[in-house]
């Protein structure tokens, strides 16, 4: 073996041109060093090659970006006429230097218009005059509206490289359509001298084609035939080479043959043979051997990079192509023997390939314009991503779900790539509508519907609901507040009595609007809400509108009592995933949001995400691999902050991430609106994200993540442009919550332990109904105006954790110290507080959760119930059994009944309280009730002196 085989199989006649092309190989030195110490004279290109360039990588983002206004094709042809360019000035030196036997770039005609004779010549005239540097090939395909083009074209003065020539009659056809080209132009008197073609004879799927036939054959005659068997086998891998060799057998006859030599004596070249397809599809075959037996004169072989490489470092450099030539013809009469029919093989061939050439020509065109889509946006420019080690991991990941087309087929609705179950597939099925909102979603009744609200003389539109149908409508209220000429949202999703009496005495009842909001229509806590409004404004009707699904009992409830509007929102959309649906978007048009602004934001995100767009390009892939990625890593709690002005969009994301993930053991626990704190306050299970609006006051939080950076934890920055970007960061989330699920391997649509809280409730109402009271439970210690409730098998553990660390078993302090200080990696707390949502609860227990965190470095939660329940409730009960759940109630200083039920809001929140726990208790969690008395804040005193004994023990 010669020292460098490209190099080497020079001085036989062959030359090795490339076949790849991308502009970091043009700029970035690579095609160059190529040329110098590889030996490669030219290169060659196609469709494929061009998607896979653009597609998959950033070299030509920046180019692209001042392309944006161009259609997908005018794109493409500006970007690779420019990089054909750059590659023809980087071979000038190898054109000249061999007289114009070298120095060739190849660029392919449409593989669109390969049926259509003369739109094929005036492309490849016109191609040829956008290079316009003489050493420039223009690639036409052998069919049978080629070979008159390869004519004209030839005829016309062009380099012609001749593809998918797969027979041997085809070949024949190519040869007499140069050699009358030539003709023509020395019956014109024109120069052909510094004409040159070349006809690129396919190999490898020859081999690929006839080895499958041949397999057929063998295993039909297996057991019956083996002699027919032995025969079969002798054949694979030989098909390609043979009828190489006769198609250069034929080259010869006809370029050194009385027709040419007129022409060649005038000046003219032979049209080389070029070998194409030269990779072995067969890992069985040696990975070099369309070289190593195909060396001869007049040739080119054209290579892929990996083959290069393999032939640089073990092929053989050697005149090859002309040993056993007359072996070829018996090889085609065994074929024939056992039945393969070459001259059928080739042409289907060589239909496959023009097809295959315009599927890849087609895709590259919708991956331009995917690139394009996404470069319009800006969205992907907008986030910054610093994890780390995990990088790699995370790049691994999105190859993997591009080589998966998840983003094709997660568009095309298939829900196999979550579970493969048929009754689960449909179920998931019938819950991807959110992919479909800017289409069902009636964007004109909306607009009716604010115009309608606007100078209405409406007090307050009173948001009646819980989780979904909730939670963005409290986003977009506390992020846009009060617009001029339009009503203030006030919410209510909890069963408290406090907090229900506090939503009737802020609004004025006889001038607000009611929205009755539940997906299923029979929530038990929207039912009662419902309940005890429609009584309190004097059953009048019209002063609701429902938003629910079609045929639910709340549709019927409205029309029965002449609601003010019915919205049914599409069936297969869930609740977490409805922000845009009229869950969302109802309560915003009333609001006076710019609803034209809101759909323009939603659209970039939903462009950005298109059907086209690979993984690297995509913000919803590139979020949802991160999390899901990090998360099987064991960086499962995903802290999210976000700007002053967006700070309840964390609530949002809480449900949706929690609710999605949290299940078959398994499962994201979202952190939200805690402090940032310092680096010693956390573990190392942790992913930070940071949604931040420009111009927003972000000081505080900006040096904080930093410092977090800094020592190392993953930190995602997405930079929104303002508050209105929301909209398309509602969808963002979605789809980066659906590929979460994906990794993790769970079915992020279900919910399926959320009804087990919802039975239990159901249960005690029923004893509740019977007996007058609910079930009673005795504490095992009060203290301080607590009292601590937990189950036997919990009391155990407690006490066994008090005697190891030396804590007082018999105080309140004690027994939950010896909890704090006792937990593992990845553990978290969960503070599920059934109080009141104001200050007064609200401070002393966002202190509790800094201290707590502050102590024992593990995330800490914090969730009001029952609002809770239809957010991270079913990650409690459904994901990994690593939380910690501290339950806290308190008596209520007054009650409030439920107009039609036997019992009132305050029994309700005990039932659900009392359920939720018996739930956790079920599932083995490591879950206590702490019940204050009417002073709350008193008794979470009595939480912070159980931290500050257990943080006295780790100092």
């Amino acid at each position: 073996m010669a020292g460098n085989p490209p190099v080497d199989v020079q001085q036989f006649g062959q030359s090795i041109w490339y076949d790849n092309i991308r502009r970091s190989m043009i700029t970035g030195g690579e095609l160059k060093r190529l040329i110098d110490e590889d030996g490669v004279l030219g290169v060659t290109s196609n469709p494929s090659i061009f998607q896979k360039a653009i597609g998959d990588s950033p070299d030509y983002d920046t180019a692209l970006e001042a392309l944006l206004d161009y259609e997908p094709y005018a794109i493409f042809e500006r970007l690779a006429v420019e990089d054909i360019q750059n590659a023809l000035d980087l071979f000038r030196p190898v054109y000249e230097r061999t007289g114009g036997r070298d120095g060739y770039v190849s660029l392919e005609v449409s593989p669109l218009i390969a049926n259509d004779t003369e739109s094929t010549v005036a492309e490849a005239k016109r191609l040829h005059e956008a290079v316009n540097r003489p050493n420039v090939m223009i690639k036409i395909p052998a069919t049978d509206a080629g070979i008159p083009a390869i004519e004209e074209a030839t005829a016309a003065g062009i380099n012609i490289n001749v593809t998918l020539i797969f027979g041997l009659q085809n070949y024949g056809q190519v040869a007499e359509a140069y050699i009358r080209g030539l003709e023509r132009r020395a019956a014109a008197g024109e120069d052909f001298s510094q004409i040159a073609s070349v006809a690129s004879f396919f190999l490898s799927r020859i081999d690929t084609m006839v080895d499958r036939m041949l397999d057929n054959n063998i295993r039909a005659a297996q057991g019956r035939d083996l002699s027919r068997v032995a025969l079969n086998n002798k054949l694979k891998g030989r098909a390609a080479i043979a009828n190489a060799k006769l198609a250069y057998k034929h080259f010869n006859e006809v370029f050194h043959g009385e027709r040419f030599a007129k022409l060649r004596q005038a000046g003219a070249t032979a049209q080389r043979v070029l070998w194409a397809s030269t990779s072995t599809k067969n890992p069985a075959y040696p990975d070099t051997m369309y070289i190593d037996q195909l060396i001869g004169e007049d040739t080119v072989n054209t290579v892929p990079p990996e083959t290069l490489k393999a032939f640089k470092d073990h092929g053989t450099a050697a005149p090859t192509l002309m040993n056993d030539i007359e072996d070829a013809e018996q090889m085609m009469e065994m074929l024939a023997e056992v039945g393969i029919d070459m001259e059928q093989v080739t042409r289907q061939l060589q239909v496959d390939g023009v097809e295959a050439f315009a599927e890849s020509f087609r895709n590259l065109l919708d991956q331009v314009d995917a690139k394009r889509n996404v470069l319009q946006t800006g969205v992907i420019k907008r986030q910054e991503i610093s994890i780390g080690v995990h990088n790699s991991d995370v790049q691994t990941t999105i190859k993997e779900l591009d080589t998966e087309q998840f983003n094709t087929r997660i568009w095309n609705r298939d829900a196999t790539l979550w579970k493969d179950h048929p009754s689960i597939v449909a179920k998931i099925e019938d819950r991807l509508g959110w992919l479909d909102v800017l289409e069902t979603i009636d964007r004109q009744r909306l607009q009716v519907l604010q115009d309608s609200t606007r100078d209405a003389n409406i007090d307050a539109i009173v948001l009646l609901g819980m989780g979904g149908s909730s939670l963005a409508p409290e986003v977009l209220s506390k992020t846009f507040g009060v617009q001029a000429g339009f009503p203030r949202l006030v919410m209510l999703d909890s069963t408290d009595p406090t907090q229900v009496r506090a939503v009737g005495k802020s609004v004025d009842l006889k001038r607000s609007v009611f929205i009755v909001s539940s997906k299923s229509g029979s929530t038990i806590e929207t039912a009662c809400f419902f309940q005890y409004f429609f009584e309190a404004t004097g059953r009048n009707g019209s002063q609701f509108i429902a938003i629910t699904d079609p045929g639910s009992s709340l549709e019927q409830q409205a029309r029965d009592n002449g609601f003010r509007d019915v919205f049914l929102n599409p069936a297969d959309i869930g609740g977490r995933y409805s922000a845009l649906s009229y869950f969302g978007m109802v309560p915003a048009a009333m609001l006076g949001l710019d609803l034209a602004q809101m759909w323009a934001n939603a659209e970039r995100m939903f462009k950005a995400c298109g059907p086209k767009i690979i993984g690297r390009d995509h913000p919803g892939i590139m979020l949802g691999a991160i999390m899901g990625t990090l998360g099987l890593k064991g960086q499962d709690k995903v802290t999210i902050r976000c700007s002053p002005s967006i700070e309840s969009f964390g609530n949002w994301m809480e449900q949706l991430i929690a609710e999605s993930t949290g299940k078959e053991g398994r499962g994201l626990v979202p952190v939200v609106n805690a402090t940032v704190g310092k680096p010693h306050d956390y573990s190392t299970d942790r992913l930070l994200v940071f949604v931040r609006v420009d111009g927003d006051r972000n000081d505080e939080l900006d040096s904080g993540l930093l410092a977090l950076q800094q020592v190392g934890h993953p930190l995602v920055t997405l930079h929104l442009p303002d508050r209105y970007a929301l909209a398309g960061e509602f969808f963002r989330w979605e789809y980066a919550t659906a590929v979460a699920g994906k990794l993790l391997g769970i079915n992020p649509f279900d919910e399926p332990n959320v009804s087990e809280s919802k039975q239990n409730t159901a249960r005690l109402l029923d004893y509740y109904k019977q007996h007058g009271s609910l079930p009673q439970t005795r504490p095992i210690i009060t203290e301080g105006g607590v009292s601590l409730y937990i189950d036997d098998q919990m009391e155990a553990m407690l006490r066994d954790l008090c005697q190891q660390h030396q804590f007082d078993s018999q105080t309140l302090s004690g027994l939950l110290a010896a909890q704090f200080n006792s937990t593992g990696a990845g553990d978290y707390f969960a503070l599920l507080a059934y109080l009141p949502m104001n200050t007064e609860s609200s401070e002393p227990l966002d202190e509790v959760r800094r201290r707590l965190r502050h102590t024992t470095r593990r995330a800490v939660t914090l969730g009001y119930g029952p609002r809770f329940q239809h957010s991270t409730g079913q990650l409690h009960k459904g994901g990994a059994n690593n939380g910690i759940f501290i339950q806290i109630t308190c008596d209520d200083p007054e009650d409030v009944p439920i107009p039609g039920e036997p019992f009132s809001f305050g029994v309700l929140k005990a039932a659900q309280a009392a359920g939720d726990l018996e739930a956790l208790q079920s599932k083995g969690r490591r879950a206590m009730r702490l019940h204050v008395n009417s002073d709350v804040e008193g008794g979470l005193n009595n939480v912070l002196e159980a931290i500050n004994l257990a943080a006295e023990r780790r100092h």
